[in-house]
């Protein structure tokens, strides 16, 4: 293989496929498991009164967010009297308005996605959209707080088995609509595991990788691809800026690798970034000048919380005292 693949590697990529497949979704109000899909599911169209782009008052929402300019993902798929019918297209229609956690206050995104399905699907649907992101919110913080992450080769299925079983316990029938792409994502990750552990030379290794690699559909093998690049985006990116290349090149390579969205965002976000260590520089300057001061220490704090409120968000201000923390010499 051009490169020889690890059992690291390859639990590595298992953890980080599980990152991958962690912001998604929920079900019904009542949390039981509703009948199959109604007669004629429907879904809204972009050249119906409904569609699958924000409307106005949810794309001015977004403007200033690091999702301006983009769209949402899928349509929402109803039935006759407008239930939501669960599908992978509602998964990462909840993963696209959560991906602004931290941006927006969770009041605020759920608000989005009710004002969004309201708009572009029907009430029932909305009510049944922020039922499910209850139990996503759920499965996302539980997933969290357990031990999912494969450590060793001989952990992996078993991790993997605790992962869908957690699924099926908050979804329960509509587990297997939801994450029906991560279970062939996960059995994927199984067969490679397998193909790169297995007692075969580097030769036999890679057909039987090609093999594989051709078995995913277009989209999962699309997904893998990005998941690949973004596992080594800040090594390709510094390499980009040592051969003396710009933000117009790294752009151009965030754009090929994960498409226009992805690469305003990446863009996006580098700005942010940027902004945040300017931002957070200039207090650290105003900080120094506070604690070279010859006031007493209870004035020196009382300064810098005012310069912290001052300066930055509520939202912000504990971050800014976890760094200034960081940057005490040991022993203070």
């Amino acid at each position: 293989m051009k490169r020889h693949l690890a059992l690291l590697t390859t639990v590595g990529f298992l953890a980080a496929a599980g990152l991958w497949g962690l912001r998604q979704m929920p079900a019904s109000a009542h949390g039981e498991t509703r009948p199959a899909a109604a007669p004629l599911p429907q879904t809204a169209r972009a050249d119906s009164p409904t569609t699958s782009q924000p409307s106005h008052p949810v794309a001015q929402a977004l403007a200033n967010t690091s999702l301006a300019g983009t769209k949402v993902p899928a349509d929402l798929l109803m039935d006759g009297e407008g239930q939501l019918i669960m599908n992978s297209g509602t998964r990462a229609i909840i993963e696209y308005f959560l991906s602004l956690s931290g941006e927006l206050p969770d009041t605020q995104i759920r608000h989005l996605i009710r004002q969004w399905a309201e708009e572009n699907a029907s009430p029932r649907a909305a009510s049944d959209l922020l039922a499910l992101l209850d139990r996503y919110n759920d499965y996302r913080q539980r997933f969290a707080s357990g031990d999912f992450a494969a450590s060793s080769a001989s952990d992996i299925t078993d991790k993997l088995n605790q992962r869908r079983q957690l699924r099926e316990a908050i979804f329960g029938a509509d587990a297997a609509a939801l994450f029906a792409d991560e279970d062939r994502y996960d059995n994927f990750s199984l067969q490679r595991h397998a193909i790169l552990t297995g007692d075969m030379s580097d030769a036999e290794k890679e057909r039987a990788m090609q093999t594989l690699h051709a078995s995913l559909p277009a989209h999962l093998a699309d997904q893998y691809r990005q998941q690949q690049a973004l596992q080594h985006l800040q090594e390709t990116e510094q390499a980009i800026e040592d051969t003396g290349k710009n933000q117009t090149d790294r752009f151009a390579y965030h754009q090929q690798t994960f498409g226009d969205e992805a690469a305003l965002r990446l863009q996006s976000l580098a700005r942010k970034r940027q902004q945040w260590q300017q931002r957070y520089q200039d207090y650290a300057t105003q900080r120094d000048h506070i604690l070279a001061s010859g006031l007493a220490d209870s004035d020196k704090q009382q300064q810098l919380e005012q310069l912290r409120a001052r300066l930055f968000a509520e939202s912000e201000q504990q971050r800014v005292a976890a760094l200034d923390r960081l940057e005490e010499p040991a022993g203070e």
